[in-house]
């Protein structure tokens, strides 16, 4: 079961509590960063370990979210939902670099074969006109897009890569001129959207919320939109000068 953490109100107990369709482990703190914040945390983190959560959603902008990280209570790992969801971040990504489809060169780049890179693969090769593979394997899934698809799938070795836009499932990224979409890395961020959820909803966290229900089954990936992905910020970009 994930943790749900929720706001003290008078009259609440930890316990079950159904949201989404799906019972969480509820937990309920004081408000704010106060020293009895931070204890009301702590017994929380307590409370959640001892039925053995480990994973949890936050409230919007909870304060104390640092306090359940030090103490091993982490939000849900977002890590299935990005696999799954990498061939639309892929076109989120492109269309924030202003990359049309029609010329775009996109390439895919791991250092192990995955049903994810299979499966982004075979998505993007519909409308993107120049796809690039870079994986053990890739010539094998190149020719099955070709006969499945028929789409054309070039491949290519990882000192050789000349793309607009790459995305690296695992392994170490290549040094390319290009952006990189490095899927494994946190510092990469994706924020994902649903319709149809109920209203109260929105006081949790909504990437936590909706990877919690991918991964409890209540939401399938086709219902999870992306709606922004953020490079992270070149070291250059964070230095201020004198």
């Amino acid at each position: 079961m994930m943790g749900l953490i929720c706001y003290r109100d008078a009259g609440e107990k930890n316990g079950t509590r159904m949201l989404c369709g799906v019972n969480f482990c509820a937990v309920y703190v004081t408000r704010g960063e106060g020293v009895l914040a931070q204890f009301s945390a702590k017994r929380a983190v307590k409370y959640l370990k001892k039925r053995r959560v480990r994973q949890a959603v936050f409230p919007k902008g909870h304060p104390n979210a640092p306090v359940f990280a030090r103490l091993g209570i982490l939000p849900p790992d977002e890590r299935p939902l990005r696999q799954v969801k990498t061939a639309a971040i892929v076109r989120c990504a492109m269309g924030k670099l202003g990359l049309r489809a029609e010329h775009a060169r996109i390439a895919l780049i791991a250092d192990r074969l995955s049903a994810a890179l299979e499966a982004s693969a075979i998505s993007l090769a519909r409308d993107v006109r120049y796809l690039m593979l870079c994986a053990p394997g890739d010539a094998h899934i190149a020719r099955a897009i070709r006969w499945d698809c028929g789409a054309s799938v070039s491949v290519c070795a990882r000192e050789n890569i000349r793309a607009d836009l790459a995305a690296v499932f695992s392994g170490i990224a290549p040094r390319c001129r290009c952006p990189v979409l490095e899927l494994e890395n946190a510092a990469l961020g994706v924020s994902y959207g649903a319709e149809d959820l109920p209203p109260e909803a929105v006081l949790w966290e909504e990437n936590d919320l909706l990877c919690a229900l991918y991964l409890s089954g209540a939401l399938r990936e086709e219902s999870i939109s992306v709606k922004d992905v953020i490079f992270p910020a070149k070291a250059a970009e964070n230095t201020k000068l004198p």
